[in-house]
């Protein structure tokens, strides 16, 4: 059975981690795309543009430096490759432990704090998402983060049960 358990718990942690492979592969060969939509986030534009009264209120928290929001858009890409780096390992490793090549407990271990640092970075997002205001004019990456967040947490408590 405990087999069975490592297998499942391979199969439930490769699949955020592929998820955040393609995710970073795209943000390493076309990385304009993404770091444009975190600049229209931080920097407020569509909030500007559609509620400009509702902007000034928050006009304060805008960033508008471009070296700012390079470097903000390269930590995200870091933070993502190390969680996609992660996972894979981690799946892997629950391969091996199925197999009896490495033990449970560090193949189990590596998981968890995998699936947590999968739901940190989403969290982040929505929190910082939520500093800026992107649920007036962005409520596609809001879901998104959130399903994100709540699949590495479903993962999280499968691991942890």
């Amino acid at each position: 059975m405990e087999t069975i358990l490592y297998l499942v718990d391979a199969a439930l942690v490769v699949g955020p981690g592929v998820w955040m492979t393609v995710a970073v592969v795209d943000n390493w060969r076309h990385p304009r795309l993404n770091e444009e939509a975190v600049a229209m986030v931080v920097r407020l534009d569509l909030m500007e543009q559609m509620y400009p009264e509702d902007f000034a209120q928050i006009a304060h928290r805008r960033i508008d430096s471009p070296v700012i929001i390079g470097r903000l858009f390269r930590a995200v890409r870091l933070f993502e490759t190390l969680a996609a780096i992660a996972l894979l390992a981690s799946a892997l490793l629950l391969g091996l432990a199925a197999g009896g090549l490495v033990a449970g407990t560090l193949a189990s271990g590596a998981a968890i704090l995998s699936a947590a640092f999968f739901v940190s970075i989403w969290g982040g997002f929505v929190i910082g998402g939520n500093y800026f205001a992107y649920w007036y004019c962005h409520q596609w990456a809001q879901s998104n983060h959130f399903m994100l967040m709540y699949w590495g947490f479903f993962v999280l408590v499968v691991l942890l049960l």
